[in-house]
Formats: C-alpha cells, structure tokens, sequence
C-alpha cells in the first residue's frame, strides 16, 4: 500500500505529463474499443447474413454430401421428421432444400443454372429470400390455375434467357431415378442483381422440384437455424446426437458446410490485428518516452532512496506500479468515453458511402458490437503493452549506483 501511495504521488508531480501521457493511453484505448467494435460488428452482421440466407448454422444431410454433392443422396422432408427436428433446444427454425443443376430455356437461348427447391412457408421464416425479390413477387407453393408451378430466377439467368415476368421458363435436368427430368414453369419474381451468389439460381417450390427430380418427400438437405451463429458447433453437436439413431445422416457446422468463406472471415480478421498493433505502437512510444524522462530526472532521487536501503527490486515494482496506475486511470477514463460512443455504434451505426450487396440483400447501415469483450480486450492490451514497456526504464531505475546517481545532487 505504501508502494502505490508513492506511485501514485510520484504521477502527480509533472501534471502536465501526467495528463499528456494519460491522453495518449486514453485515446489508443477508445480508439481500440471502437475499432474493434466497428470490426466484430461487421463481421457479425456478414456472417448472419450469410448463413441465415446460404448454408444456415448448421446442415443435415445424407453421410458424404458435404465432401461430394450428388443429386442421389438424400434426406427425409417429411412433416414428422421436421416436428421432431424442430421440438430440439437449439432449433430456432429449419427447412428442406433440394440443389441441383439444370439447363433453363427461354424462347430462343439456353443457359446452365442452378435449381434450388426451397419450402415457400418455411423458408420465408429462414432466409432472406423474400427480400432479394427486385421485381415480381414470391412465389406460391401450389401450381397457379393453367397448372404451372411458378418460379423466381437469378438476374443473370433472367438477362442471358431474355425472359421477363410472366414468361415461360423450360427447365431440363436428370431425375434422381436416373429419368430425364423436364417440365415449364411460370417466372413471377427476378431475383437479387447479376454479382449476387445466387444470380445464376432458379428457385422453386419444394413439391415443384421433388416432382421435377423425381424426389417425392425427400430433400437434398436441411437448413437448420440456432439463436445465433456463436451457437453453431453447440447446434451441430446436439444434431449428431439426435441423429444418432440414423447413422446414414449427419450434420454439419456452417464453417465445414462453407469452408472456403470461413477462413476468408478468419484471414481477413487476422489482417485486422494489423491496425491494432500500429495503435499499440504509437501508444508505447510515447509511454516509452515518458517513463524514460521521469527515470532520467529522478536520478538523484533514486540514487538516495538506494543508499539508505531501498532494494532494487522495489525500485523496480516503483517505476512499474506508476506505470500501470497511469494506464489503469487512462482506461478507466477511456471506458467512460467509450461506453456511450460504442452505444450509438452498436445500436444506431453509420451509413456506408456505397451499400454493400451480400447474397442480394443490400446492407446500407454498419453496427458495432455491444459485448463485454470490447471493453475488456483493449483494457486488457493497452495495460499489458503498457506494463512490457515500463520494464527497459524500471531495470534502468533499479541498476543506479548511488554514488553516480547523487553527484547531480
């Protein structure tokens, strides 16, 4: 206690580089709140877009369809099986969807496309596929009265075909009974724009493509949802269990099921630590600088409290405590900054310059991220930083012979 009297003493003595350093810290601490606030928001708000509308949390599929998607493998989507699946702890929300390839026709050209067959009631719930309708409506689950099945088709899909609300689209493909599969279908909605993922897809309703692959009451696999994406591997465990019973399903995590995006996010996180380490530096320069000039001016002080006894050890811890007192205060201020500008972040964000189209869906507005974690990391970096520089000058202060140091006196 006596320690962090004089500690605490000693910061006091040069106010105006006391407050200047304090300052330094303070600001490196709220600008690394807000900066990792900005970037955990944002990756948030991209990866729940990405797997509320692409791959779900969590998918159950038949055993190898994640490594080799076949159009053979297959998995119940029966009523029964979506109540049981439905009543687990995790499950906020589940659909069946059937992938596939085809070859869509318009009037005068073909073009490749992919077929998603999606439940109109329960993906409604899941995904964002309302909201990436840019023109037409969403589709019904029932075929309209000249016994068509309607379907919602990709921007690109729409432009290569030259087709248009209301025109017929002809789709060719092979059944799952090793049949060729072909049929017309009536487009009511264009979907997303030509650089989304789905730009080349054609939607249809789930009867529409069991009828169209020969599937009837399969899927290709389910799209299952937890509260949150944090709760995915969580999700993913409890549905191996629950499948246990069905050795011939398994489900797989949203970071296996789209592999290649994970560990985009994950580089792309690690190259984010890059600016953190900049602020760090510039931060313990100037703390650097500061300690050095106190060590420096309290020589002769030093070479005293040596000469009647003080241990280098205790010098040592001296120079230290002072130095984590100044970033605990300025961390302390800084929260109390940073508390309120985070709030508006997370809750209100900022608008992006130019909107960015993910899956279709236009994000035009950037939250941060409301966690204890933001306040706790840069207290937790900036303190730690802080208390590895200090040690050069606390050795410094510590090594001072006596004699030399109490000629200056």
């Amino acid at each position: 206690m006596l320690m962090l009297r004089l500690a605490f003493r000693n910061i006091l003595r040069n106010k105006r580089r006391t407050v200047l350093t304090m300052l330094s810290m303070l600001g490196g601490y709220v600008l690394l709140v807000l900066s990792l606030s900005v970037q955990n928001g944002s990756y948030e708000q991209v990866i729940d877009f990405f797997t509320k509308d692409s791959t779900g949390h969590a998918q159950i599929s038949e055993v190898g369809y994640q490594q080799r998607a076949t159009l053979y493998k297959a998995v119940p989507a029966s009523d029964a099986f979506y109540q049981q699946l439905t009543s687990l702890p995790l499950v906020s929300a589940a659909a069946p969807r059937i992938k596939s390839g085809a070859l869509a026709y318009g009037e005068t050209k073909s073009f490749p496309v992919q077929v998603v067959g999606v439940d109109a009631q329960k993906e409604a719930g899941l995904s964002f596929l309302a909201e990436k309708i840019k023109q037409g409506r969403y589709f019904n689950a029932q075929p309209n009265s000249d016994g068509y099945f309607e379907v919602m088709v990709g921007a690109a899909v729409a432009r290569q075909l030259q087709v248009a609300l209301g025109d017929e689209l002809v789709l060719i493909s092979q059944g799952a009974d090793g049949s060729l599969a072909n049929d017309l279908f009536s487009i009511v909605g264009l979907i997303g724009s030509t650089e989304s993922l789905d730009a080349r897809t054609v939607y249809l309703p789930l009867l529409a493509a069991q009828n169209f692959f020969a599937m009837p009451g399969e899927a290709h696999y389910w799209v299952v949802l937890a509260g949150n994406y944090r709760q995915s591997d969580e999700l993913t465990a409890q549905l191996n269990q629950w499948l246990a019973d069905r050795p011939e399903l398994e489900a797989a995590s949203w970071k296996v099921v789209s592999e290649e995006f994970y560990k985009t996010m994950q580089a792309d996180i690690e190259g984010g630590y890059i600016f953190y380490y900049i602020i760090i530096f510039l931060v313990c320069i100037g703390v650097l600088n500061t300690v050095l000039m106190s060590v420096l001016e309290r020589t002769g002080e030093f070479g005293v409290l040596k000469a009647i006894g003080t241990s280098p050890s205790r010098l040592f811890f001296l120079i230290i405590q002072e130095t984590l007192l100044l970033a605990g205060l300025s961390c302390l201020f800084g929260l109390l900054a940073a508390l309120p500008l985070n709030y508006w972040l997370a809750s209100t964000g900022f608008a992006l310059p130019e909107p960015m189209e993910i899956s279709g869906v236009v994000m035009a507005h950037m939250k941060g991220q409301w966690d204890l974690a933001v306040f706790v990391e840069p207290a937790l970096i900036v303190i730690g930083s802080v208390a590895l520089i200090a040690v050069f000058p606390a050795l410094k202060a510590a090594r001072i012979v006596p004699v030399d140091a109490m000629r200056g006196l």
